[in-house]
């Protein structure tokens, strides 16, 4: 399996968790901190699918500084003081990446 790792950072912005992926350039929010989280996964995932549609996968990735990597891997958490969290995650690419 291809993949990338993105970081997903996560704060509390009102009665709102704001979740964002730097790498990827995109962003989210939810009403808890995992809504956020899934809400980010969410929308890196739909972000390499319209890139692959169009054709620019491998570009955009290459052009952001993004390893493609191939096999198994472990996301991790990281805490950030003082109401942030920075998780990493595994986002599988389409099949023709």
């Amino acid at each position: 399996m291809k993949y990338i790792q993105i970081s997903v950072i996560v704060t509390r912005e009102g009665e709102y968790y704001l979740s964002k992926c730097p790498e990827l350039g995109t962003a989210s929010l939810g009403a808890t901190e995992q809504e956020a989280i899934d809400n980010a996964l969410d929308a890196a995932l739909v972000y390499l699918n319209t890139l692959e549609d169009l054709g620019e996968c491998d570009r955009a990735l290459r052009e952001k500084g993004i390893i493609v990597r191939e096999g198994p891997s472990i996301g991790q958490a990281m805490r950030c003081p003082p109401s942030g969290q920075v998780r990493t995650a595994v986002v599988p690419l389409p099949v023709n990446a």
